[in-house]
């Protein structure tokens, strides 16, 4: 996809929000991606991208807390965020992003429609490329983050270097990987009403329930929720990510991969807890950052 043609509100990122910032990094080379060049934020996170053809997984951890506080915003500061989140003792999910071509007019928007906002935040990153040379990224995003669901929350995100973030080279994986086809939350079955009413604010009828599974369609990957009990089934053969979290969050992010038989070998050879299953391998959480990749083979889809 032309990243111009991404649609508002689809689904950008996903923050995997990790302690032990190497060893999660190692952990993802060792399962065939290849990550594009670590950058720190200002704020005091250190972070690195999966990229793909759409959207990516942004590996993000804490590298100085120091700096927290530095671009607040009405007193939130995205560093301090991503360390309470750490805090609580789990790697994880902490956040989603939506992607956004203009960050005032959507977040004026949005903020009519959701209860919960913490402001508008413009912020530079400086990046090395993969040549040496030094640039910067500069990012607006819009904090609409529920504090009674701070996991199932997320942001506006409008990327106006999009040439130093959607990198051709690095969007090419050895296990193949092409894009996220889902993030699944679970949640208790009053919960699940809250998320379904949370989504329909941004998404419309294009949030559905398919037989017990709640489905809200970015236009480029699927937001699921799920009971624990529906969750375990879904997930059967991997431990689900160990969490005492009870509120909404998520638990599991589906990856397409157009080479599943080179990702099998790739896991094998590097030892990496994994479960197989016709067109599908489950890598476990304790090798991911605390959620369980589920990755589906799509090359008859790429064929067709």
């Amino acid at each position: 996809m032309n990243i111009s043609q991404k649609a508002t509100l689809s689904l950008d990122h996903v923050l995997v929000t990790v302690n032990h910032y190497e060893q999660a990094l190692d952990n993802y080379r060792k399962m065939g991606f290849s990550p594009s060049p670590v950058s720190y934020h200002p704020w005091g996170t250190v972070t690195c991208f999966m990229m793909f053809g759409d959207n990516f997984i942004e590996l993000i951890g804490v590298n100085d807390a120091s700096k927290f506080g530095t671009n607040a915003v009405n007193g939130f500061c995205f560093g301090r965020q991503m360390g309470a989140f750490l805090d609580r003792g789990e790697d994880g999910v902490s956040l989603i992003a939506l992607h956004s071509k203009d960050a005032c007019g959507d977040y004026a928007r949005l903020v009519k429609q959701h209860p919960h906002q913490q402001g508008l935040m413009d912020f530079r990153r400086k990046i090395i490329m993969d040549n040496g040379q030094t640039d910067e990224v500069v990012v607006s995003i819009g904090l609409l983050i529920d504090p009674d669901y701070p996991e199932a929350s997320g942001f506006i995100c409008q990327q106006h270097r999009p040439d130093l973030i959607w990198v051709e080279e690095w969007r090419h994986h050895p296990n193949g990987a092409t894009c996220i086809e889902a993030v699944t939350y679970t949640a208790q079955d009053e919960e699940l009403a809250v998320l379904e009413s949370r989504w329909r604010k941004d998404y419309g009828d294009r949030v559905t329930w398919q037989a017990d599974i709640l489905i809200a369609d970015t236009r480029s990957g699927l937001l699921r929720a799920v009971h624990p009990d529906k969750a375990a089934d879904m997930y059967d053969g991997i431990a689900l990510p160990q969490s005492t979290n009870t509120k909404p969050h998520a638990i599991a992010i589906t990856i397409g991969t157009r080479d599943i038989c080179a990702l099998a070998d790739i896991l094998e050879i590097n030892q990496l807890p994994h479960c197989c299953a016709p067109g599908r391998i489950l890598v476990a959480p304790e090798v991911t950052g605390n959620i369980i990749l589920e990755f589906i083979d799509v090359s008859q889809r790429e064929v067709q």
